[in-house]
């Protein structure tokens, strides 16, 4: 653990349903300038916890994975969700060229595929989702680096 980082808290989530619940919980907690940075293989939950936390936060729009499009706003919610993914950039150079930066002070940014950039300051809440032991088992790790974060994250820690 860096000296800024929390402790981490995992979550073993065994379906879709408790996969939206946790989304929903970290939601009520959101506020403008948050950076959320997604890990974890394909498949593994990303897009589908952010597409629960979008709608927690308000947001009325269809939220799909910005593959292709590399960034997606959505302003409906009750703060604006700024949701990027790196998945297809293969440099630093590439993913400042873009500027989606230019939103982290008046939106919540949800970043997937964050792994491919190595220029993110805190403070930060880092996710990375693992496949669990069943089919539709995931495993959430959280891990608040810098500001709040670890404050804010006591409302969610696991209690089980």
């Amino acid at each position: 653990m860096t000296e800024n980082q929390g402790k981490p808290i995992v979550k073993r989530l065994e379906s879709v349903l408790e996969t939206a619940s946790a989304a929903a919980e970290l939601a009520g907690i959101l506020k403008e300038g948050d950076l959320l940075l997604f890990t974890g293989e394909i498949g593994a939950g990303k897009t589908t916890f952010i597409q629960s936390l979008a709608r927690n936060l308000g947001v009325t729009e269809p939220v799909t994975s910005p593959t292709f499009v590399l960034h997606a706003l959505y302003e409906s919610g009750r703060v604006m969700l700024s949701h990027v993914d790196l998945y297809r950039l293969n440099s630093d150079i590439e993913v400042e060229s873009f500027g989606f930066e230019d939103y982290y002070d008046t939106a919540v940014t949800v970043v997937e595929w964050s792994d491919r950039y190595s220029g993110f300051q805190e403070p930060y809440l880092a996710l990375h989702f693992d496949y669990g032991e069943l089919e539709n088992e995931r495993i959430l790790t959280m891990v608040p680096n810098g500001g709040d974060w670890a404050v804010r994250l006591n409302s969610v820690r696991e209690t089980a």
